[in-house]
């Protein structure tokens, strides 16, 4: 399966799912921070993780010619993969079943993003 795999929609779904949660978690942190609530920034990682998910994997099934799901769900889970790395090297006590539960909710927001990419290129005109 990895053959058919397009690896320039997989990277650029990696990339633009990666700096829209990342600038979506710092605007969202920061602005419910500036408001006043307490948790604003652990809130802001959340939307934005989600939000970028859904990019990334909407951008790399656009970008796929063919299994659009699956080229969504390897680009959520290549985004949790990085997520998982920078929070171990940053110190993250989160425990084994929340890091797996990221893995989960990573190709099923990605991969339903992906496959709803690929049917609105059938759609299309």
């Amino acid at each position: 399966m990895l053959a058919a795999l397009n690896f320039g929609a997989v990277a650029f779904g990696v990339a633009s799912g990666s700096l829209t949660a990342s600038v979506l978690a710092l605007l969202l942190g920061g602005g419910l921070t500036i408001a006043g609530v307490e948790t604003g920034p652990d809130i802001g990682l959340v939307i934005g993780i989600l939000v970028g998910l859904g990019v990334g994997g909407w951008v790399a099934g656009t970008k796929a010619k063919h299994s659009e799901r699956f080229h969504g769900a390897v680009t959520g889970l290549l985004i949790a993969f990085l997520i998982i790395v920078v929070a171990r090297f940053g110190g993250s006590p989160a425990p084994t079943p929340t890091v797996v539960w990221l893995a989960v909710l990573s190709i099923l927001v990605s991969g339903v993003a992906g496959w709803s990419a690929g049917r609105r290129k059938l759609t299309k005109p």
